[in-house]
């Protein structure tokens, strides 16, 4: 597999609704996102021997993400979605299944297999769920170790849930990373963590975890920016007025933002410029059904 400029590692999963179902996983979708804006990106997953880890890897070969794994033993992963009375969803994120062991999973289409590094790409892009299983821990230290010198930008979107939100995993993502994006709730369960308050804690990461820089999303605020020295940036939604078009679901709008965000690190442009890039493509992501982006023509 050649060198990447952006090199996503972690989940990907099929978010199985009650009458429906989706690829999805955070790495999944910032990957997806990157390859349909013209980005070269990799993606270092598994998915089981089974038909959905087949689909899966297919659908991947159509976008032009190489990087997948087929693990022998563990499935494909699912998340269950279930409707609530007033049409809210809930989710169940299983484990045990092959994204939770990507060190022990085969290669395919060329990339490394589990005794060998991929190519160092100029921005790595991993979240907090794939960290709970410690041999993917363990990977990635080994990944960072053997570039050394070449080692790449890392970008961390922590993407916490339910049940997958331990705190010394939290922890060992932040001594990882160099940049950080996280939304509202994630940053009001950091705080306390580095023993932060108030209305600006974010601000109080950089120093507290050696951090370049560190996005929150804000929802229909749209996002802010902090690093060391300089003023916060604070960016709205890119608005109707602009050219956006109407919204029709939120989903993956934040993973937009974490592509973004990548591209910019990787083409070594400035914060104003990829935050730029950031809202648009949250906004042409939030114009569709799901939480990817219009495929391109």
């Amino acid at each position: 597999m050649a060198s990447p400029e952006v090199l996503c590692l972690g989940e990907l999963v099929w978010d199985c609704y009650p009458d429906r179902r989706f690829l999805g996983g955070a790495p999944f979708n910032v990957a997806v996102q990157l390859a349909r804006h013209g980005r070269k990106a990799a993606l270092l997953t598994a998915v089981g021997r089974d038909e959905p880890g087949q689909r899966a890897l297919d659908f991947l070969a159509e976008e032009g993400i190489p990087g997948a794994r087929v693990h022998p033993r563990l499935p494909t992963g699912t998340v269950t979605v279930a409707m609530g009375a007033q049409g809210l969803p809930t989710f169940t994120i299983h484990g045990g299944c092959a994204w939770t062991d990507l060190a022990g999973a085969d290669p395919v289409d060329g990339a490394p297999g589990p005794g060998a590094a991929p190519a160092p790409p100029a921005v790595l892009v991993f979240g907090g769920l794939a960290m709970h299983a410690g041999s993917n821990r363990r990977l990635l230290e080994s990944l960072l170790e053997t570039w050394g010198g070449d080692a790449p930008a890392v970008l961390c979107d922590l993407n916490l849930r339910p049940g997958w939100a331990e705190p010394e995993v939290v922890l060992w993502c932040l001594a990882h990373c160099r940049f950080l994006k996280v939304n509202q709730e994630e940053e009001a369960f950091l705080a306390p963590l580095a023993g932060l308050g108030g209305p600006d804690a974010a601000s109080g990461f950089l120093s507290a975890w050696g951090l370049r820089g560190v996005c929150t999303t804000l929802g229909p605020e749209g996002l802010a920016w902090r690093e060391p020295g300089k003023a916060p940036l604070a960016l709205p939604v890119w608005s109707r007025a602009e050219g956006a078009p109407p919204v029709v679901d939120t989903v993956g709008a934040g993973d937009a933002i974490t592509a973004a965000m990548a591209a910019g690190l990787a083409a070594g442009e400035d914060p104003e410029r990829f935050l730029e890039r950031g809202r648009r493509w949250a906004a042409f992501t939030c114009g569709v059904p799901g939480a990817l982006p219009p495929r391109p023509g």
